[in-house]
C-alpha cells in the first residue's frame, strides 16, 4: 500500500514537468539570477548581499509558479487532466531536509561574507552545490533522470569556476547562466513534445 502511494505521488510530480513550463520558468529565473549577479556590484556593495539575494531569490521563485499555475490551466490541464503534486509540507522528510540544507547553505554563505574576497571566492563552488541538491531532491521526487544530469553538471561547473578564479559574482552569474540555458533547452523540448501529442481539443 505505501508503495503504491508513492509512486501515485511520483506521478503528480512527474506530471508537474510534463508540459516543460516548469523548466522554462527555471530556465528564465536562472538568466534573470545571472544578470542580477552580474549588476550587483553597480546596485549594492554590503556583507549581507547574500541574504538579500536569497530573499530576492525566494520571491522570484514564487512569483514564477504563480505564472506556471495560470498557464497550465489555460493551456495543460484541459488537454490532460488536473493532477495536485506532492507538497513539501505533505512529504515532512523533504521538507525537513530542505530547510535545513538552506539554513546550513546561509550560514555558510554568511561566513564566506564575513572573510573577506579570497574565502568568497569559494561562492561558486557552494552556488553549484545548492543547485545540485535542488536537482537531486526534485530528480529523486519525480524519477526524471535529466534533473540529475543538472545537479552533476552544477556540482562540477561549481567547483571547476574555484579553480578559474574569476571571482564569487561573476563566478556565480557564469554558473546560473549556464544552467538557465540548460534548463529552457530541456524546457522547450519538452514543451514541443507535449503539445504535439497533445493537441488542443478546439483546434
Amino acid at each position: 500500500m505505501s508503495e503504491n502511494l508513492t509512486k501515485a505521488q511520483q506521478r503528480a510530480v512527474q506530471y508537474w514537468f510534463v508540459d516543460g513550463l516548469a523548466e522554462i520558468a527555471a530556465g528564465l529565473a536562472s538568466l534573470l539570477l545571472a544578470l542580477f549577479f552580474v549588476i550587483w556590484p553597480y546596485i549594492i556593495k554590503t556583507r549581507w548581499s547574500l541574504l538579500i539575494f536569497f530573499a530576492v531569490a525566494f520571491a522570484v521563485s514564487f512569483g514564477l509558479r504563480l505564472v506556471i499555475q495560470r498557464i497550465k490551466e489555460r493551456t495543460t490541464y484541459p488537454r490532460t487532466g488536473y493532477v495536485a503534486p506532492l507538497t513539501g509540507f505533505e512529504n515532512k522528510r523533504a521538507l525537513v531536509i530542505a530547510v535545513a540544507f538552506t539554513v546550513l547553505l546561509l550560514a555558510v554563505n554568511f561566513y564566506l561574507t564575513l572573510q573577506g574576497p579570497k574565502a568568497l571566492l569559494w561562492s561558486p563552488g557552494v552556488a553549484g552545490l545548492v543547485f545540485a541538491f535542488i536537482f537531486s531532491l526534485t530528480g529523486y521526487w519525480s524519477g526524471l533522470r535529466r534533473l540529475y544530469f543538472l545537479a552533476l553538471f552544477c556540482c562540477l561547473t561549481g567547483i571547476l569556476l574555484v579553480f578559474l578564479r574569476i571571482g564569487y559574482l561573476l563566478g556565480v552569474a557564469v554558473l546560473t547562466g549556464l544552467i538557465g540555458v540548460i534548463l529552457l533547452y530541456f524546457g522547450i523540448r519538452a514543451r514541443r513534445a507535449y503539445l504535439r501529442q497533445n493537441p488542443s481539443a478546439s483546434a
